[in-house]
């Protein structure tokens, strides 16, 4: 690959797997709301004193910290591996065989 198809590799797959885990984090995180209705409202009667309702937190930390550690460590070594200078390991190899012989 050329160094523009590595660039264009290393901004947009990132970009995609923290959708993919932004997706898996919005289903593990939630946050519960708890509203008081009002003595006035004639839906209290079917909705009792209070109401719960669960929002979606991607980022509430203490349940879904281990999707982005995860997150972070995939790209680490996703672009460690993109980048590597592979030329070295050529050259490495190249000495081993010569000393095999």
């Amino acid at each position: 690959m050329n160094k523009n198809q590595k660039l264009i590799l290393a901004i947009f797959i990132p970009i995609i797997i923290f959708f993919i885990a932004l997706m898996i984090a919005n289903n593990l995180g939630y946050t519960v709301i708890t509203r008081k209705v009002p003595e006035i409202n004639y839906l209290r009667k079917y909705l009792g004193s209070t109401t719960t309702t669960h929002e979606g937190n991607p980022f509430d930390w203490e349940n879904t910290w281990y999707v982005w550690i995860t997150y972070a460590i995939f790209c680490c070594i996703f672009e460690y591996k993109l980048f590597a200078d592979k030329k070295k390991k050529d050259k490495a190899k190249e000495l081993r065989g010569n000393n095999d012989k």
